[in-house]
């Protein structure tokens, strides 16, 4: 590695309530098989209630490339924007307080973005499980790859075999002037702001490349209600992002919602006799086996196939009600 030509990578990492995961986080960007002195972290501090900042103030005395910046909004956009206007590196990694990196991860992806056309303005990689987390997190992380969960129609959570250009992908290594040409992160999106980023990024005329070369590992959430939030409060997103961006909008975003309206009708059309119940048995019998096969995209595991029938039932009804919101009141 030649030390004289390597960028200087700046992370960009908002954080509220991250006590169980920031040690991990920063101990493996720190191990990062990368000169340490190309290396700067920057984390936007939203407030906190639990030990998040203690812990980051222990490294901090510790290393002097880690900044620490208040974010007293908590708003994760305007936490990235503080991070970007502190920052001093040539690049900027769009990173996650509960994220583990994998130890080549900047020697791949700065080197390859550095090697790119001008063009070319990020480079992403996919982000998937640790090896060990609880079984709620192990399951979204295993519903997320299927294709009842937007697997192969939205890229944030895919893992593809090959390099290609994306529309977006949540972690990802930005050249720092894209940040001029196109500005920082949209402070009106409190979720999805990396999304509606990419998209100005690819209306711009740039583009952003995926690599299989690495990874990282994203502690999904770990409870069904934190898990049910999340998905409610990305569809609330989405709804705003396609009122702003129209030719954004796929038929996969109406399919969660149109469950819900079908649902609902279906359950009326037999209470008033319209419908046997033996319709019903058969449908609830269809869209067990749907989340099936989806499910045997990521696991042959018999107990996460079976289980995966009641989380893509929740992702489902998480995203349709948020989408349904969000058309007529968009706040989060």
């Amino acid at each position: 590695m030649e030390h004289k030509t390597t960028p200087k990578v700046s992370f960009i990492i908002p954080t509220r309530n991250e006590e169980r995961y920031i040690r991990k986080c920063l101990d493996s960007i720190l191990a990062l098989d990368y000169p340490k002195d190309k290396i700067e972290i920057l984390i936007a501090e939203g407030n906190s209630t639990d030990k998040t900042e203690k812990i980051i103030r222990e490294y901090m005395a510790k290393h002097d490339n880690i900044k620490l910046l208040k974010n007293p909004a908590g708003n994760t956009a305007i936490g990235r924007n503080l991070c970007i206007d502190g920052s001093t590196g040539d690049m900027l990694m769009n990173y996650s307080g509960h994220a583990i990196a994998e130890k080549d991860l900047l020697r791949v992806v700065a080197f390859k973005l550095a090697g790119m056309p001008e063009d070319v303005a990020g480079v992403g990689i996919s982000n998937v499980s640790p090896p060990k987390q609880n079984f709620v997190g192990e399951m979204a992380n295993t519903t997320f790859r299927g294709f009842m969960a937007g697997a192969g129609t939205f890229s944030q959570n895919a893992v593809f075999d090959e390099e290609k250009f994306v529309d977006h992908m949540a972690f990802t290594c930005y050249r720092r002037e894209i940040f001029d040409i196109v500005g920082k992160f949209d402070s009106e999106f409190r979720s999805g702001q990396d999304a509606e980023l990419d998209i100005r990024i690819k209306k711009a005329g740039y583009k952003i490349l995926y690599t299989p070369k690495t990874r990282v590992y994203l502690f999904k959430r770990d409870t069904i209600r934190g898990l049910f939030r999340q998905l409610y409060r990305y569809s609330i997103a989405r709804v705003k992002m396609i009122k702003k961006y129209p030719d954004t909008m796929s038929v996969f975003h109406l399919l969660p919602p149109l469950f819900i309206i079908g649902v609902i009708a279906i359950a009326l059309l037999w209470i008033i006799g319209f419908i046997p119940g033996i319709m019903i048995i058969i449908l609830i019998i269809l869209y067990a086996i749907l989340c099936i096969i989806s499910s045997l995209m990521a696991t042959r595991n018999p107990i996460k196939i079976a289980a995966s029938i009641f989380f893509y039932l929740l992702i489902q009804v998480a995203y349709g009600v948020g989408f349904i919101r969000g058309i007529f009141y968009g706040r989060l």
